[in-house]
């Protein structure tokens, strides 16, 4: 009798550690995903005002699609920050601040694009630098971070990306800087 409980006991036990496996491979691989779409919503975001300096005529057609593509990649990128800091608070942040740093250059160029012409003939279609710089920086930055969301690196991984978000300029932390310089050199105090 004690035999056979040994064996259902072992029995329950494994089956419940390859349950538990199982659920855990299966939240990786969601994760993984979810971050891979995070990534690719700042490179979409990077990649948008060479898509509206690259259109080619100024109709209202044209002009909707384009609007209506950057209204879904801003919708993407406030479901990917949300998700990211939702799944953990720190990894968040760096999203925050990878995002900040893509939009700081992003924006500019957009603006620029949009006033610029269409590029009809071929020789407009390239464009060289018009403004974006590249995202790269930011995007190492995370995907360095992401890394420690898997496997026995998520251990380690509050104290490693606290060590990421301090490296990361803080946003907030410049704009109340450069609006404090900016009440200084109009002599408010």
């Amino acid at each position: 009798m004690s035999i056979l409980l040994a064996i259902i006991g072992s029995g329950l036990l494994a089956a419940l550690i390859g349950a538990i496996m199982t659920n855990l491979r299966a939240n990786a691989e969601t994760r993984r995903t979810r971050y891979a779409q995070a990534v690719k919503s700042l490179v979409s975001w990077a990649e948008y005002p060479y898509r509206i300096r690259r259109r080619v005529d100024d109709e209202p057609a044209t002009l909707a699609n384009l609007a209506e593509t950057g209204h879904q990649l801003q919708e993407q990128l406030a479901e990917s920050r949300a998700w990211v800091t939702a799944e953990h608070k720190v990894a968040g942040l760096i999203y925050v601040r990878c995002l900040h740093a893509v939009r700081s250059t992003a924006g500019p160029a957009c603006s620029k694009a949009w006033r610029a012409g269409p590029a009809d003939t071929p020789h407009k279609m390239v464009l060289g630098d018009i403004g974006v710089g590249s995202p790269e920086t930011a995007i190492v930055v995370l995907e360095r971070a992401i890394t420690y969301r898997f496997g026995l690196r998520r251990l380690v991984a509050p104290i490693a990306l606290r060590r990421i978000l301090r490296a990361l300029p803080d946003p907030a932390a410049a704009e109340t800087h450069s609006k404090n310089r900016g009440e200084e050199s109009a002599g408010v105090h």
